[in-house]
């Protein structure tokens, strides 16, 4: 199976790179030259752009960062063309990025004019580390048989499939899951301050509730790893706030979308957000 890869970011670069060490011929194009070169050392070939990525391939994967980057890679615009362009028919295209279910539908009905299928494989797993160890889980929204087909390079990728229904399914079980892990970081941000009123150094304070256990979670256990992903990013503390706005925003929409009441989430967008956007996350 020849593979096509766009978006060699944190998460995708791994995904990629243990395609390539199960032996699938695999293209790969990102708008970093130097991280398509990394790919390239380990046996990839390099395309110049999205539409030289998908020639020949029978799957592309798309890993970029939001809707309007994935519209791009797909249909192109004025810097170049997109994969529907250089697609074959009968070319399945996997979307990792998180985006809205309907969003996902839209791009389907956009790749069917090109007889091209797709399939939302929103993706998840704590970290890059999980992505280069193959150890993500996949959640797959989209036909069964079609899965079916591209199935031996998921399971390169991710150590947990689930094919949850139809378009739109995987993304919507992803929006929750990062609602729940994006509510968590609020809920530790807080819980700390008014620790801290209260007299309780930090570290203190999550050493108490990691191990009683009761209040714990993956964020509580993993505060200082979050906090020097944040400080270390290269844009600075605004790109893990941006996620964690854009997280919150797809839970917003989705939960308004089936006319669901949200209290919790609508505050933590109103009253929340804000200070996230100011402060970052751990500020």
């Amino acid at each position: 199976m020849k593979i096509g890869f766009v978006g060699l970011g944190a998460m995708g670069r791994g995904m990629a790179r243990n395609l390539v060490r199960a032996g699938f011929p695999t293209a790969v194009f990102d708008v970093r030259p130097d991280v398509v070169r990394e790919l390239e050392s380990d046996g990839a070939r390099s395309a110049a752009g999205a539409a030289e990525v998908a020639v020949g391939a029978e799957l592309v994967c798309i890993a970029v960062f939001d809707d309007r980057q994935v519209r791009q890679v797909l249909a192109g615009d004025g810097s170049g063309p997109g994969v529907l362009s250089a697609a074959s028919p009968g070319t399945i295209v996997a979307l990792h990025t998180t985006t809205a279910p309907d969003f996902v539908v839209e791009m389907a009905e956009l790749a069917a004019h090109r007889h091209v299928a797709v399939l939302d494989v929103a993706m998840t797993g704590g970290s890059a580390a999980a992505a280069d160890a193959g150890e993500l889980t996949f959640m797959v929204g989209g036909e069964s048989e079609t899965l079916q087909r591209v199935r031996p390079a998921f399971d390169a990728m991710a150590q947990t499939i689930f094919h949850l229904g139809p378009l739109g399914a995987g993304m919507s079980a992803k929006i929750v899951s990062n609602f729940l892990s994006a509510g968590n970081v609020a809920l530790v941000r807080e819980a700390i301050r008014i620790a801290a009123a209260a007299g309780f150094g930090e570290k203190q304070v999550l050493e108490v509730v990691n191990a009683g256990k009761v209040g714990a979670s993956w964020v509580s256990n993993n505060w200082d790893r979050i906090r020097r992903r944040e400080v270390s990013h290269p844009p600075g503390t605004e790109g893990p706030a941006q996620v964690w706005l854009k997280d919150m925003s797809l839970a917003g929409a989705l939960s308004r979308s089936h006319d669901v009441a949200a209290p919790v989430l609508e505050c933590l967008l109103s009253d929340v957000a804000p200070t996230v956007r100011a402060e970052g996350l751990t500020g």
